[in-house]
């Protein structure tokens, strides 16, 4: 008997896919081939066969879980983030981009994985839930990352930066309460503070300055003796030398971060 594999997302067999719609509509159960690298590393689709569990009409879906939806386009295989205002929103565990449809456009819900050796992985599990919250939350900071370090963002998140850099350093904050003259790895936590703030002085300042090393460094450095040289003129704040190293210091460790993406991207 001859065996077809389906794979998904982005399968060229569209009569296949439609076809496995059919049967889930159907009420049956259907197990195929995933295919893709939309939802690694949890689901690879390098040989990795799911079974999908057909939704009933009116069957709430549940986010956190993985399901088979419709986008309008293409039959897809993501994870539920959220539900808001009618709108389900999703977004593969190996993915930047979401996608949000209507309930009539979800169809199944995945209930296992059958790994090329077997064995079985139950997507209700204890397992599954751990390392799917880890997953989605490697996922979520590291699309953060990747909107402030896209160029537009990053010119428009510079201006909010050096905003709230003034703020920190001229404002009469007095401190907030903080501990500041408590010890934090051996540093005292202000002078820690001083130096967290600046490191992404650099990474804010290197489009605006056409990422120019040696400039990038130069202002940067500028910078943190401007904000505390203003200081000894204001009555609410004071000047400290060490606060003053600690800018220089966190200015310094900004650009060496970055010095490897300007080296790779000049211009």
């Amino acid at each position: 008997m001859k065996t077809i594999q389906i794979s998904l997302p982005n399968s060229p067999d569209n009569f296949l896919l439609v076809e496995m719609c059919e049967r889930l509509k159907a009420g049956m159960t259907v197990t195929m081939l995933f295919g893709g690298c939309s939802m690694l590393p949890l689901i690879n689709g390098n040989g990795d066969k799911i079974t999908l569990r057909p939704l009933q009409n009116d069957e709430e879906c549940k986010p956190g879980r993985v399901y088979l939806f419709f986008d309008g386009y293409h039959y897809i295989i993501h994870r539920l983030l959220r539900i808001s205002k009618g709108v389900y929103e999703f977004r593969g565990d190996n993915c930047y981009k979401h996608e949000r449809v209507h309930r009539e456009n979800v169809l199944a819900e995945l209930m296992t994985i059958i790994r090329p050796d077997g064995t079985e992985v139950d997507c209700h599990g204890e397992w599954w839930r751990k390392q799917s919250r880890k997953v989605v939350l490697r996922r979520t900071v590291k699309n953060i990352i990747t909107r402030v370090a896209n160029r537009k963002a990053r010119r428009k998140w510079s201006v909010v930066y050096f905003v709230l850099l003034a703020v920190l350093m001229w404002a009469p904050l007095n401190g907030l309460g903080l501990p500041l003259h408590n010890f934090v790895f051996g540093l005292r936590f202000d002078h820690l503070l001083h130096g967290l703030v600046y490191v992404a002085c650099p990474f804010f300042l290197m489009d605006l300055l056409k990422r120019r090393k040696g400039l990038v460094i130069g202002v940067a450095i500028l910078i943190g003796l401007f904000t505390e040289f203003v200081q000894y003129l204001l009555p609410f704040r004071g000047f400290d030398v060490n606060d003053l190293v600690s800018n220089c210091l966190g200015n310094l460790i900004g650009w060496i971060a970055i010095l490897p993406f300007l080296k790779r991207h000049p211009k």
